[in-house]
């Protein structure tokens, strides 16, 4: 007979750690103790709690587990400019994430869902079926789990990995709660940014819900809708008209300046047409441009390609002069299938055939 997993500490809310060592008779301070041990050291064994009797630690190792992932796999690009971790759930399906580190800032790249409903045409994750919503635990310690296996002290998070984090909203909102509070992971709200494709209805709810506490980003990808079409299907549900209409709406209450996340795909939308296009859209919502050279996957090297170097200085040229605050991301990750979703759904074909890939960075089987 199948039994339901036990609740993992991580994920937890403070008030909500106070509850669960209460109902196993401890005091409700020791659930204060946990979040400490949890959130802010990051701790992934129970041997690592100190201040802790023995049979206590028995008693919550019976009734809850500490964490819901098994381990991790760690691949770097040249130069070790980004980090990728493959963790493997309880229910054996893999998730990831990345850390970009930049000289000022190591920045993660979370995933909110196994796989992605937004079939965007360009995307790893889109190419992946989408099998269920992580839950708020498994959120953050994709955070707990990059800066104990790097070292490195996390500075900046961006919901930008596999999935849609405003299709997982709830999830995605109490892990944001943990990622910021104090008695979290206190990351302050400005360096927290979450992405979204353009779910206008839960833009609404976000906006309303984070009261200019974190970021917003937007994938644009095109200001032409029957490109955004083809390269994201969602713009068939919540056009572009739509998205505009609500990122106007809203504007005023994020209190943060809006970015559009812009993948230049050669010959698809890096045209000086699309780039005026993206001036217009802009300009008026006073947005930050992003613009990503496109990050090649195997599924789809024939069909999409990175556009030459001289393409992305014209297009790049236009934003600029016509006044938009325009970065352009490194693609630090290309060595490491850094593409959001890439290397779960090698580990999966890995895991479907039940024999190793032979590659460089052969994916090996996480460590407990």
């Amino acid at each position: 007979m199948k039994t339901d997993p036990k609740q993992t500490l991580y994920g937890m809310s403070v008030q909500e750690l106070q509850e669960a060592v209460k109902a196993i008779g401890l005091p409700a301070f020791r659930g204060v103790q946990l979040g400490d041990w949890i959130y802010k050291k990051n701790v992934l064994e129970w041997t690592e709690i100190k201040n802790f009797s023995k049979a206590d630690i028995e008693k919550l190792a019976a009734n809850y587990d500490l964490r819901s992932l098994d381990g991790s796999e760690a691949s770097f690009s040249k130069g070790l400019e980004s980090t990728k971790g493959l963790f493997k759930a309880r229910d054996g399906h893999f998730l990831e994430s990345v850390l970009i580190s930049q000289r000022d800032r190591q920045t993660v790249c979370l995933s909110t869902q196994m796989g992605c409903k937004m079939a965007c045409s360009f995307c790893a994750s889109g190419k992946a079926k989408f099998l269920r919503n992580l839950t708020a635990g498994e959120i953050v310690e994709q955070v707990a789990w990059i800066q104990r296996k790097t070292e490195k002290r996390i500075s900046n998070i961006v919901f930008m990995g596999m999935g849609e984090p405003l299709d997982n909203f709830d999830a995605t909102m109490k892990a944001i709660e943990i990622l910021i509070a104090d008695w979290g992971f206190q990351l302050g709200g400005r360096r927290v940014t979450v992405s979204t494709s353009g779910i206008t209805p839960k833009i609404i709810e976000f906006v309303e819900r984070v009261d200019g506490r974190v970021r917003l980003s937007v994938s644009l990808h095109s200001s032409k809708p029957d490109v955004r079409d083809e390269l994201m299907p969602i713009n068939r549900r919540y056009n572009i008209d739509n998205l505009i209409q609500t990122l106007t709406e809203v504007h005023s209450k994020l209190k943060r300046e809006i970015t559009f996340e812009y993948t230049l795909i050669e010959n698809i939308n890096d045209s000086e047409e699309e780039a005026r296009g993206v001036v217009k859209i802009s300009l008026p919502l006073n947005a930050k441009v992003n613009l990503i050279p496109y990050n090649p996957i195997r599924e789809m090297a024939a069909v999409y390609k990175t556009p030459s170097k001289e393409r992305i200085e014209r297009f790049t040229k236009i934003l600029m002069d016509a006044g938009i605050h325009v970065t352009l991301r490194k693609t630090a990750g290309r060595e490491i299938d850094a593409a959001c979703g890439q290397l779960r759904l090698d580990r999966e074909a890995v895991s479907a055939a039940g024999e190793p890939r032979t590659k460089n960075h052969e994916p090996r089987e996480p460590a407990s």
